[in-house]
């Protein structure tokens, strides 16, 4: 699921296409500066750099884009505005197009596709979770808006159907979401760390420990 439909690389590329009001030297120059960004860090990215991989003369890179910081700025909106809230709906329509009657089933729809999702695209991840830990407050709430939508119209249906089936534990559902996402987010933590991981290893033991920690063992 985590393969092609959510690479942010393509989703990216795919919705400068669409983008009216920038040039197509405008929309390499920003893909460009995603990659690097992402790829070696904002500060270490040099304006020659992002030029050279656009194709584009180096003062085309500031023609639009005043300044480094201005050129991150248009650099992530489109991440946030569109990329994000597609990968987010294409995982919850794709994860949850139905609803589970065990707890494992459940726990695997989120654990191994997010874990994969967190690396295929982890230097982009890297480069956005930089701004929100930096300093973006809009950031932040165009998350929290995203996941929000999300987890109101696909998780916490299912959360209600394994309680109301006495499969899963009564646990009030903004926990059931806490104990799933903060092990996913602990995981991009470790990568982020430079913890050494084995992803099966990952995906085996948190798929296991989750399901065991929200399955009702006292239901008859």
């Amino acid at each position: 699921m985590a393969d092609a439909e959510n690479d942010f690389q393509q989703l990216y590329k795919e919705t400068l296409k669409k983008m009216d009001g920038l040039t197509d030297k405008q929309k390499r120059i920003l893909q460009a500066a995603l990659k690097l960004f992402s790829t070696q860090g904002f500060s270490e990215t040099s304006s020659a750099q992002i030029a050279d991989r656009a194709g584009v003369a180096v003062g085309s890179v500031y023609q639009r884009f005043h300044n480094k910081q201005a050129l991150l700025v248009a650099v992530l909106a489109p991440l946030l505005n569109d990329v994000l809230p597609k990968a987010v709906d294409e995982f919850g329509n794709t994860a949850f197009s139905k609803s589970y009657d065990e707890v494992e089933p459940f726990v695997r729809a989120i654990v191994p596709d997010r874990l994969r999702f967190i690396d295929q695209n982890y230097a982009a991840l890297k480069l956005l979770a930089g701004q929100v830990i930096v300093e973006d407050e809009g950031i932040i709430s165009q998350l929290t808006e995203a996941f929000s939508s999300h987890i109101s119209s696909n998780v916490i249906p299912n959360i209600k159907h394994l309680q109301k089936t006495g499969k899963m534990a009564r646990f009030p559902e903004r926990y059931v979401i806490q104990f799933l996402f903060s092990s996913v987010i602990g995981y991009f933590g470790k990568r982020i760390l430079g913890i050494p991981v084995n992803i099966e290893d990952e995906i085996k033991y948190m798929t296991v420990f989750l399901t065991n920690g929200l399955t009702d063992h006292n239901a008859k």
